[in-house]
């Protein structure tokens, strides 16, 4: 996978509904090198966005206010 590639999952990840971002994030986790890579690309707001949208997906919610600080 290039580095382009990479980043157009990292942008995916960001511009991508909780939903979206939860089947995104499942593929791209079964591999660590390349979770790494994105993980690495993500900004630390986007990273708290990521994890809120990751919560928001497995508890099936769409409301904020979940406090997922530790998960970044």
């Amino acid at each position: 996978m290039t580095t382009n590639d990479i980043a157009v999952l990292a942008q995916s990840l960001t511009q991508a509904d909780p939903t979206e971002a939860a089947k995104i994030w499942t593929n791209v986790a079964g591999n660590r090198t390349l979770a790494i890579s994105v993980h690495n690309l993500l900004t630390h707001q986007q990273r708290i966005d990521l994890a809120e949208k990751l919560t928001r997906a497995e508890k099936g919610d769409i409301s904020k206010g979940n406090n997922i600080n530790n998960l970044v």
